[in-house]
């Protein structure tokens, strides 16, 4: 194994055989930024043509040429830079996983103080923050890991999770089935909000 790749769902065992796994996916960034940069080159041609008064019409689309292939430059250079630091998330009746542009933590559901899904459309995050980061586990200590940040003071990990696949809603509700205080096992922990 290469020291600059980072370890991806397929080299770590899962906690428990209906672990569900989520990954960030590049086709689906693809589309989503082609689309938007579709839409925003459109809103601005219009408003162009409503302001000068010039009709817009099909020898237009030359100029979409450039942020087309710019758009897939950088989702090429995106993709290239997952192949070898892959963002992956994978929630058990155990705890959570996650990686992002680093090698993966593991985090007990006892030791899970708040799990949140924020914000909307492709700029949603998932926050996890634990209860003492010594308890954190990771497969190889000394590598690289999800960079822990800090809100009012108190640590969590932050990983993006606007391109992932099977989705948002799906993280959610797999975080809602698994969670201890859902399945009824009797565990002390603080309450897991897992809102937008």
């Amino acid at each position: 194994m290469t020291r600059n790749r980072s370890l991806g769902p397929w080299d770590v065992a899962a906690p428990t055989p209906n672990a569900v796994l989520f990954r960030h996916s590049v086709l689906r960034a693809l589309f989503i930024v082609v689309g938007t940069i579709v839409a925003a080159w459109v809103l601005v041609r219009l408003l162009l043509s409503a302001l000068t008064g010039y009709d817009m019409g099909w020898d237009d689309l030359g100029s979409l040429q450039a942020p087309l292939i710019g758009a897939m430059i950088g989702c090429g250079g995106a993709a290239w830079q997952q192949r070898g630091r892959p963002t992956w998330i994978r929630v058990s009746e155990l705890g959570i996983e996650l990686a992002q542009r680093g090698d993966p933590v593991f985090i007990a559901w006892p030791q899970i103080m708040a799990v949140q899904v924020r914000r909307r459309w492709i700029f949603a995050v998932l926050e996890v923050t634990p209860a003492d980061l010594y308890a954190v586990r990771s497969a190889l200590p000394s590598r690289d890991l999800p960079a822990i940040r800090y809100r009012r003071g108190v640590a969590m990990f932050r990983i993006e999770i606007g391109m992932i696949q099977p989705g948002r809603s799906a993280l959610r509700a797999a975080i809602g089935e698994r969670h201890p205080a859902n399945r009824g096992t009797e565990q002390p922990q603080s309450p897991i909000e897992c809102r937008s």
